[in-house]
């Protein structure tokens, strides 16, 4: 069971190195680098858990779970488990680095098409705009309706803009196909 849980599973390109390793995970789960200060191979293996939790069927789930709360380190076993619980049960858009490399790809489609579609209709946050939109409320001492509309879908487009570019960060940062065989 142990092998389907494994730094070979992750859909990324990791060097063989225990430091470059530890470093790389922590980066990707937003760990602080203290957490890891006396890390080895039982946090890689843990991290590793973390990451591909939420494709496992529920035997491997209850391993993966073993693994991460064998870590003596409380805090990140905390962090860890956090982790798996938010992307598994609330939302995996908290956990980008969960997203199998096909749940990236339609995560892309919709981001990109929502981006085109705006650009085909003109809607962009430009600070041209922006200086406009500031000019007319300092003027009139309040923001009208427009106003308003127009700032919630700027920030709508902005957002999105930002969910895209990291969707694009992380494809880019994977270099081959998850294979676990769970997608």
């Amino acid at each position: 069971m142990s092998s389907v849980i494994s730094i070979k599973n992750l859909p990324f390109n990791i060097e063989n190195n225990k430091v470059a390793q530890l470093a790389f995970l922590s980066d990707l789960l937003g760990l602080d680098k203290e957490l890891i200060s006396n890390a080895g191979q039982n946090e890689v293996d843990a991290m590793c858990a973390t990451i591909l939790y939420r494709h496992l069927p529920q035997a491997q789930r209850n391993y993966a779970m073993q693994i991460i709360r064998s870590i003596q380190n409380g805090k990140l076993q905390g962090k860890l488990v956090d982790n798996v619980l938010y992307t598994t049960f609330v939302n995996p858009q908290w956990g980008i680095w969960s997203l199998t490399n096909k749940e990236l790809e339609a995560d892309k489609a919709v981001h990109s098409f929502i981006a085109s579609y705006a650009n085909y209709v003109g809607l962009s946050v430009s600070g041209f705009g922006l200086k406009e939109l500031y000019d007319n409320i300092r003027k009139s001492k309040k923001m009208s309706k427009g106003g308003i509309v127009m700032l919630v879908i700027w920030g709508a487009v902005a957002f999105n803009d930002s969910e895209l570019k990291k969707v694009n960060k992380e494809i880019e940062n994977r270099k081959v196909q998850i294979t676990t065989g769970f997608h």
